[in-house]
């Protein structure tokens, strides 16, 4: 059972701490001037994408591949949508460089 989720919470705690990281100066100014709830979502939001994404992708790939998939929890797709969750960090980082002419 175990080794089945293993999958899964390798990719929610890469993206929570990459997160929290990267992300944590900004959501904290945020935070200071009253946007709790914009500052929450740059934290917390790449684990929503991530399960946004996994979710579809997930079931198409059930629909042709059949039962013979693993679990929703145990499969390697986990990679795949933690990576575009991984994608939305980067995003958030790009938009914060200043722009050079």
């Amino acid at each position: 059972m175990i080794v089945a989720v293993m999958h899964q919470v390798i990719c929610v705690v890469v993206l929570l701490v990459l997160s929290l990281t990267l992300n944590a100066p900004v959501a904290a100014r945020m935070a200071g001037d009253g946007n709790w709830g914009e500052g929450l979502g740059i934290l917390v939001g790449p684990v929503m994408i991530f399960y946004i994404v996994h979710a579809p992708i997930y079931y198409a790939v059930r629909l042709v591949r059949g039962p013979a998939l693993a679990s929703f929890a145990g499969s390697k797709l986990n990679y795949l949508a933690a990576l575009i969750g991984l994608t939305g960090i980067l995003g958030t980082l790009a938009q914060r460089v200043p722009a050079t002419a």
